[in-house]
């Protein structure tokens, strides 16, 4: 049988004021000794006890600092047994919340979506007279975060605050790791920056008072800036890491391929 193998949080309390206790009497105890002890050499006259008394004194003593010793383990162990718990459900907890970031980012569209999807708005704004704009966001995790899960979770977040703030005919879209794209149909220029700064807002809330990424926004509108689709697009994916740009490319060579077999 091992000694404190459970922590009880109902008695945490408890023996911890009850080590208090014995912490108090034992320095009252010392306290008067000392002062017995003393008390001859200052006074010049001798305290006399009893035997049976004197060895009250002595066992009690000694049982006191037995208890008040025992209470020290229990509560060096009880400390460190909460700590080790702690630790493990904050590494639950980053573990989940980092699976939770990466299905986020999962469940996403990428760019081929986005190709279809602005060619389709493109189209509707041509013949509806009206204009069409594309919000790309930037998420740079900070350099502090290290892990994986930490990374997804920190940019799992930052989807989630985006999405959030757009609109229900609004899209969201993630082109690459930290590259997140939203069609805003039928918005103007006007409109669609103040969408950005309401994405700008929720993101610094998001990255929370230790930064845990930054973020860059930039604005595309038809047709102010853009006069086609392919236009809106070349602006989107000079943005975008050479990867990214790669592996769309690639996806849809060969979705073309597969159309041509059909």
């Amino acid at each position: 049988m091992r000694l404190f193998d459970r922590v009880d949080p109902a008695t945490v309390e408890r023996r911890e004021f009850q080590l208090a206790i014995f912490s108090l009497v034992i320095l009252i105890v010392l306290a008067a000794g000392l002062a017995v002890v003393m008390y001859p050499t200052v006074t010049r006259n001798p305290v006399y006890f009893s035997a049976l008394t004197a060895k009250i004194l002595y066992f009690g003593f000694c049982g006191l600092c037995l208890l008040l010793f025992v209470y020290l383990i229990d509560r060096q162990v009880v400390v460190r047994r909460l700590r080790r718990e702690v630790t493990q459900a904050q590494a639950r907890y980053s573990e989940l919340h980092g699976q939770a970031g990466k299905d986020v980012l999962d469940t996403l569209p990428s760019m081929n979506r986005f190709q279809d999807q602005l060619m389709m708005e493109y189209k509707r704004a041509v013949n509806c007279g009206d204009a069409l704009s594309i919000v790309v966001v930037r998420v740079r995790p900070a350099a502090t975060l290290k892990d994986a899960m930490d990374i997804a979770a920190a940019l799992g977040d930052a989807a989630t605050t985006i999405s959030r703030r757009l609109r229900k005919e609004d899209s969201l879209y993630n082109f690459s790791d930290g590259a997140f794209g939203m069609l805003l149909p039928a918005t103007n220029l006007q409109d669609a920056r103040l969408v950005a700064a309401r994405i700008s807002d929720g993101l610094c809330d998001a990255a929370g008072a230790i930064n845990r990424f930054s973020s860059d926004i930039k604005i595309f509108n038809y047709p102010q800036n853009a006069g086609t689709a392919h236009e809106l697009e070349a602006a989107v994916r000079a943005l975008l890491p050479t990867d990214s740009v790669a592996e769309a490319d690639i996806a849809n060579t060969v979705g073309a391929g597969a159309q041509r077999k059909i």
